[in-house]
């Protein structure tokens, strides 16, 4: 296919992988992965909302993964020291979840670097970013902020 190709499928396949590329630059330092990185903040995001812990099957509801793909990155962040899984105490089929100093504190170092690849990615939509946004929310079944003109046939 040549660059001029405008199938917006292709173009958002090809700008997904671009941006994946460029944070997985910005998190190779710290040793994680992009999942690995969208998973301890959204650990971080949904414990915080749960008073420190959560279960698997929350945490891959709230980021969106695959909760077989969740389990497995979960047992790799708990090796490296990043989260501690524990019995739930609510579900005995469960592990309640919790990011331990070291994954909070990864956290808080990465966060910058990442919000600074994301921004720069993103600056050639210069205005337009927020409608950017708002318009792959719609495209991902979520609500956007403001109203995106949707076409329905």
């Amino acid at each position: 296919m040549s660059d001029d190709v405008g199938i917006p499928g292709y173009l958002l396949w090809r700008a997904a992988n671009l941006w994946q590329k460029r944070i997985r630059a910005v998190l190779a330092p710290y040793d994680v992965t992009p999942v690995q990185y969208l998973l301890l903040a959204g650990l971080r995001d949904v414990g915080a909302a749960d008073g420190g812990s959560t279960n698997q099957a929350a945490l891959a509801r709230h980021c969106q993964t695959d909760p077989m793909m969740t389990s497995q990155v979960l047992r790799v962040l708990e090796k490296a020291g990043l989260i501690a899984r524990q019995p739930h105490a609510g579900d005995g089929r469960a592990f309640a979840i919790a990011l331990t100093g070291a994954g909070a504190e990864l956290l808080s170092r990465a966060e910058g670097d990442i919000l600074e690849a994301d921004a720069l990615f993103h600056d050639p939509l210069g205005g337009e970013k927020e409608l950017f946004g708002d318009a792959l929310r719609l495209l991902s079944g979520v609500r956007p902020r403001r109203r995106v003109k949707a076409v329905t046939e």
